[in-house]
């Protein structure tokens, strides 16, 4: 089991400090021990805190009863937090370098804690400069919101590339900046000298204090329990979208930890990260498609964020190969791969995928054998599917209206291509965005389609883009389009390795396609 020394405030009635990040160490299966810096009855932002002040010396006593007890070589990571007075960081600095000795590889964070946006420093100057002087040359991990990114690195942080720059000037190992402006989002990046990642969410109001502390204590139980920085960053920033969401639905001016503990442990995560804006010099574009009466429609997303997402009408389905954008991955809800025998319930995607979908599973169609893929009528398709096997499903109509797209991609696709086109389905897509939520509604309702809508924004396409108008000569209809948004979501997880694949062990047909269904 792992164990944090937790240095911060401790609050008796807010979520704020080592308050909200013991909390959510804990529940992530992590001990705790924590030195408090201060004792407060609540937030100061309520009024009155009801402090009560620990000096350096009392902070020291705490320690060398906790050495005493013969831990340090059990600590597997620090973090720091508020601290009153520079005597403070003096004392925290030497308690970092009696861990670091009797436990080498001990992971230490730092979590600025020193000013914000609109008030900037809220700590004495003292105590800011100690944080830089002291602090920040022993960490491994420092967690800066904007205003402090901007502070220690004495740039100007205004947008994701610039927070990028302002991040590797520092030198940390990984700097994790959180509270970044990108458009009309916020964004929070994990830079480091080899890689960058960011993750975007909608920004919330009136949010309650205690997100920074959560963050960091998220962030290192993810990272101390052995996720890659990407998916320690994608799973605790999953976490705090949650968590934030049900504070604005409960209108709760404190941290909603307990209501939303489960989420704190299983993530479900509807976020993915990418390079940050301006990382890249070159666009890397991924397709989602999806079949329209007369053709295809194809939201095109730029993964690095410069270019607007594009929507294009293709007549034929290689076609996308062939556009402006020339996409790296494109996702499109077809089946690709057929089984030689029918079998009730489809090929074992298609099972993964209905289990996964609650009130939708019957969006999910059951692929024919390839025998009756490549009949001419549907009663000659219904004959070959049932010849196929014993107790063979029966074909629909709805199925059998789609063999010529089906056909269309079958005919050309080979293994060596499935490095770059995948089968996706946009109800799971949507399940996935919506934190593993099915969608109530059937698509070609309002409702549906509303709910459908409010899962794209919350992934980051502009209102404006969705309310495109649908479009001639393909005749596409308007739930097509949202479902190839889905379908480009999901090109951009597969494109940075964050993908799920339904089932996780792929059967292959007979032409030696992986049958799988990814999200």
């Amino acid at each position: 089991m792992k164990t944090v020394l937790l240095i911060s405030s401790q609050a008796a009635s807010s979520h704020i400090g080592a308050s909200a990040a013991t909390f959510a160490l804990q529940r992530m299966g992590i001990e705790v021990i924590t030195l408090p810096t201060v004792l407060l009855g609540r937030h100061p932002g309520w009024g009155d805190p009801g402090m009560v002040e620990i000096d350096a010396d009392g902070l020291s006593r705490m320690f060398l009863a906790v050495q005493a007890q013969g831990v340090l070589d059990k600590i597997d990571a620090v973090i720091t937090g508020y601290f009153c007075t520079s005597r403070q960081i003096t004392a925290a600095a030497a308690m970092i370098d009696y861990v670091r000795a009797a436990k080498p590889d001990v992971k230490i964070i730092i979590d600025p804690v020193m000013g914000d946006e609109p008030d900037g420093l809220y700590v004495p100057d003292a105590v800011a400069q100690a944080i830089s002087r002291d602090l920040l040359p022993r960490a491994d991990i420092i967690t800066p919101n904007t205003w402090e990114l901007a502070h220690l690195s004495d740039r100007p942080v205004f947008d994701e590339g610039s927070a990028v720059e302002a991040s590797r000037s520092i030198k940390c190992p990984l700097v994790i900046a959180s509270s970044v402006p990108s458009a009309a989002l916020c964004a929070t990046l994990a830079v480091s000298k080899e890689e960058a990642w960011c993750v975007t969410t909608p920004c919330y109001k009136n949010i309650p204090k205690g997100t920074g502390d959560l963050l960091t204590a998220l962030l290192t139980a993810h990272i101390l329990n052995g996720k890659p920085v990407r998916n320690a960053l994608e799973n605790a920033i999953s976490s705090i979208d949650m968590v934030l969401g049900e504070a604005q639905r409960l209108g709760a001016t404190e941290l909603p930890l307990v209501a939303t503990q489960d989420r704190l442990v299983s993530p479900r995560t509807g976020v993915s990260a990418r390079p940050p804006l301006q990382a890249r010099r070159h666009a890397r574009w991924v397709a989602g498609m999806d079949g329209c009466p007369g053709g295809w429609i194809a939201v095109m997303l730029d993964v690095t964020g410069q270019h607007a997402p594009v929507m294009r009408p293709l007549r034929g389905f290689w076609d996308v190969l062939l556009t402006p954008e020339r996409p790296e991955i494109v996702a499109v809800d077809m089946p690709i791969g057929f089984l030689e025998r029918a079998i009730k319930g489809g090929r074992g995607c298609e099972r993964a995928v209905r289990e996964r979908l609650g009130a939708r599973k019957s969006s999910v169609f059951s692929s024919p054998s390839r025998r009756a893929l490549y009949t001419t009528s549907y009663e000659a398709a219904c004959t070959a599917n049932a010849k196929s096997a014993e107790h063979a499903p029966k074909l629909s109509q709805q199925t059998f209206a789609l063999f010529d797209k089906m056909r269309e991609i079958d005919a050309r696709i080979t293994p060596g291509m499935q490095s770059r086109i995948f089968e996706a389905h946009p109800e799971y897509s949507f399940t996935l965005i919506r934190e593993d939520q099915p969608c109530d509604n059937p698509k070609k309702t309002i409702e549906g389609e509303r709910e459908r809508v409010t899962a794209l924004q919350k992934i980051g396409f502009e209102k404006e883009f969705l309310a495109t108008e649908t479009f001639t000569p393909l005749s596409a209809v308007r739930n097509d389009f949202l479902d190839a948004c889905a379908c480009a979501w999901t090109a951009q997880r597969i494109l940075f390795g964050a993908a799920t694949v339904l089932p996780k062990e792929p059967a292959h047909d007979s032409n030696g396609l992986e049958m799988a269904i990814r999200g």
